[in-house]
């Protein structure tokens, strides 16, 4: 493992936290079957270590992207390599079993998006002239398309996992992230009357929805309770916006083929039209 997985871990980081972080890394890695690149995880003791590195990092690469600082943890290929960050403080109270699913889950972005195609994003004429036609200027086109490849990226790393028999550890996961949307209601009341911020919202929603769709296209009996929850916890959204996300997410789920960027195009064109 040591040859094919660089950890680090900063000062002051528990010593159960670091051994629990190679672990759970290790039992993706021994799912693969394969050599793995160059891949590297860095452990950060608190939150303000780890904002003060993105802030360096993307003045110094000129890397423009949301917030990272919402998700349990991070990745990236900003440098040509897979790279995770993982905070313990971000980190602490979560349960265990959830802390597996976030670690399994970066996991299998850094095999499957370790490339820096997955991190820069191209907007041809034609995407920028149906944005515009929708009301969506470059900046709220550039959101969309941000949000759009989280929630792609998110299916394809859940997909692979349930293919691998570690499905059960996105099941927590999700299950954790469905079971309080209050933040998500809160924004939504915000915007919903609006055509535009309403339309990025509603982008965003699909982070959760496609991993889900995911599990159920691959056959796992949880996949479908999961669903269920996903229903009731979006209970705030009305039904024809639940049924407009549910019949883009499965139009989106059926995006095959081609490279990354261009899958992401067409799942735009078809979002940016469909609401």
């Amino acid at each position: 493992m040591a040859a094919r997985i660089q950890i680090e871990a900063h000062e002051g980081i528990d010593k159960d936290f670091f051994t629990q972080i190679r672990t759970w890394a290790g039992e993706v890695l021994e799912r693969t079957g394969s050599p793995v690149p160059h891949l590297c995880i860095t452990i950060w003791k608190t939150m303000g270590e780890l904002q003060a590195f993105y802030r360096k990092e993307k003045e110094t690469l000129g890397v423009i992207t949301g917030e990272e600082m919402d998700f349990f943890a991070t990745h990236d290929a900003w440098r040509g390599y897979p790279r995770i960050h993982v905070c313990q403080e971000r980190l602490q109270g979560i349960p265990g079993d959830i802390v597996q699913g976030v670690i399994h889950h970066e996991m299998s972005h850094a095999l499957h998006h370790g490339t820096p195609e997955f991190y820069t994003f191209r907007f041809s004429n034609r995407l920028q002239q149906v944005g515009r036609t929708h009301g969506l200027d470059l900046p709220h086109l550039q959101q969309c398309v941000y949000f759009l490849s989280v929630a792609i990226k998110d299916r394809e790393a859940v997909q692979q996992l349930a293919e691998k028999g570690l499905a059960f550890s996105q099941v927590a996961l999700l299950e954790h992230l469905v079971s309080d949307t209050d933040e998500e209601r809160q924004v939504w009341d915000v915007v919903r009357g609006s055509p535009v911020l309403g339309k990025i919202a509603l982008a965003a929603f699909l982070k959760v929805l496609l991993p889900i769709q995911a599990m159920i296209s691959v056959g796992i009996e949880e996949a479908q309770t999961l669903r269920d929850q996903w229903n009731e916890a979006y209970g705030w959204l009305s039904e024809k916006e639940q049924e407009d996300l549910l019949r883009l997410a499965g139009r989106t789920m059926n995006l095959e083929g081609g490279t990354f960027q261009e899958r992401l195009e067409q799942a735009v064109l078809q979002f940016i039209t469909s609401f």
